[in-house]
Order: C-alpha cells, then structure tokens, then sequence
C-alpha cells in the first residue's frame, strides 16, 4: 500500500467527507459546453520530446527546492505580455541539420522548449522592484472563500519526475490531449469521465457527476489530501486544461509522482481551478507555520496569457 493509499484510508476513518449542499446542482450550461469537446490551442508552442529532456541536465526536484517556493509569494500579475509566439522558423525539421547549428538556433531562440519551460517555473524573490500594471484579461478573476466546486472531464493521468514546474507537466498534458483529438479526428465515440472537483483547505476531492455513464479504471474518486499535492497550474497552450502533480510515495529511496489533468468547461473556471489551490496552499502554509514546519508545494499563480508572454520573449528580444 503507498503512503496515498494509507493517507486516504486514515482519513476515511477518521473524518467523514463533508459535502456541500449546492453540490447537488448540475451545472448544466457546464455540462453543454463539456460536451462539446472543444481542446483548442490557446498558444502555439511545440511540443516537448525525448531529445529536449535528454540535452538538459537532470536536476531532481528535493524538499528544500520545495521549501523555497510559495504560492503566497508568487506574483499573480507580473510581466508584460510580447506578441510573439514560439515556433520553429519554418514550420519543419530538417533531420540533416547539424547539431552545432541546431544549438546556435536553440541559444537565439533562447533554449530548448524544455529549458525554456523550466525556467519560466523559477521565480526570483530578490528582485525587489514594484509589480506593473496587471495585463492579463484574467486579472479580474478572484478566489475569496473555499470550499470552490467545479464541474470537468478527467482527461487521465501521468508519470512525471519531478515535484514542481512546467516543464514536468506540459509533455503529458500534450500526450492525454492528443488520445482525445485523434480519436474525435477518426470520428471515433470519444467519452471522459464527467466529475466534480471540490476544493478546499483539505486538498482536491474529486466526485462522479450524477450524470457520468463512463467508466474510467485510471480515475478514483474521493479526496487527495492537500500534503500529497506538490504542484499545480492552468496549463500554458491549452488553457481550459488544469493539470496537478500528486506524490504517491517520497523518500531518499523512492519517488513516485505522477500528474492528473482535467478539461474545465471555460478557460476563466480554469484559472479560478489554479486559483483555488493557491488558496488552499495558503491554508495549509498558515497550519504548518503554526507547527514550526515548512511547506513543500508550488502552485503557479501567474495566468496562461502573461506566461505566454514570458516564454516568447527571447524571441521578441533576438
């Protein structure tokens, strides 16, 4: 039995699941949308291979990296926004292209996707300058209570490698995203698991949505308690996807992570998605602080459109 599986069971035992009673709505006009199926790119930006991870340095994720990061501390506006977009320069890859002037190209574009995206995920606290005006369109979007319940499609889950950022997400998020465009594309019956997902200062509890008929062995229901949840975001190309990393087991041995993706019915529920674990990061941080301990979990506050912006400006700047 993992550590999640014993967390879980210790819970069931020891607290009974409250539910809220606005969750017996269905939230119909979520639902339609849901079911449209719509998983358009919000920002074109290649896809992360086998080769982009191999030419970067395997940093693992450690609790003290983990230690140092803060959703309460992340700017939720910061930045401005370049109108450029990544891409390769001619829409091709040329397989005879040396390796030396592939890197030139990569140091021009700035890195790698990979690298690129694994930077976006640091955050510098010793810069001390005042934050600019917010230009995000979702700057207007605000989380103030919890629990927040919202209804999406479970688009299936991954391994990953490491505790927290970008980098480690967005290749599955592309793979899961892929099975759902290329079965519509060969007109196939695609079907994801309708849910809610309920968040709260205990962590993410997911519920089947009493209009659900599909069946999904990868998906268990109930709540995964906020310590085993390290990371979370809306994702960058796909902003209607919100995406979190659970950690299953963790030791000097062993690490077992692994991320869950969800379709939200808009790419504004999405962010108020990201927002609410921001929010419950922040409850758990003021519990662990009245214990003397320190956090281990990042949750990125910064919306898709201003992280777009940061991750095409080496282009805007070349």
């Amino acid at each position: 039995m993992s550590d999640l599986d014993a967390a879980l069971e210790n819970q069931n035992k020891n607290e009974e699941c409250v539910i809220p009673e606005n969750m017996n709505t269905d939230f119909a006009e979520a639902v339609n949308r849901l079911d449209e199926m719509k998983i358009e790119e919000d920002l074109e930006i290649s896809e992360v291979t086998k080769n982009d991870e191999d030419h970067e340095e395997d940093v693992s994720d450690t609790l003290s990296q983990g230690a140092q990061s803060s959703s309460s501390d992340v700017a939720e506006d910061k930045g401005s926004v370049c109108s450029g977009q990544e891409g390769s320069p001619d829409g091709t890859k040329s397989k005879s292209t040396p390796k030396k002037e592939s890197s030139v190209k990569d140091k021009k574009r700035g890195g790698s996707v990979f690298a690129r995206l694994k930077r976006l995920t640091k955050f510098d606290k010793t810069k001390n300058t005042p934050l600019p005006t917010p230009s995000s369109k979702f700057h207007t979007i605000r989380v103030d209570k919890l629990p927040q319940i919202f209804v999406a499609k479970y688009l299936g889950k991954k391994e990953v490698k490491g505790l927290f950022g970008l980098h480690h997400v967005r290749k599955p998020v592309d793979e899961l995203v892929r099975v759902v465009k290329d079965g519509l594309l060969a007109n196939e019956k695609v079907e994801l698991p309708l849910t809610y997902v309920v968040i709260s200062g205990r962590g993410i509890d997911v519920r089947e949505h009493k209009s659900n008929t599909v069946k999904d062995q990868t998906l268990t229901y109930g709540l995964i308690p906020i310590d085993f949840i390290s990371y979370g975001v809306q994702d960058l190309k796909y902003w209607k996807v919100f995406t979190f990393i659970v950690v299953n087991q963790l030791s000097s041995r062993t690490k077992e992570t692994e991320c869950h993706a969800y379709l939200c019915d808009s790419a504004a529920n999405c962010r108020r998605m990201a927002l609410s674990l921001g929010a419950s990061f922040s409850v758990y941080k003021q519990k662990l602080a009245t214990q003397g301990k320190a956090h281990n979990f990042q949750v990125e506050l910064r919306p898709p459109d201003e992280l777009a912006g940061e991750f095409g400006k080496d282009d805007c700047e070349a």
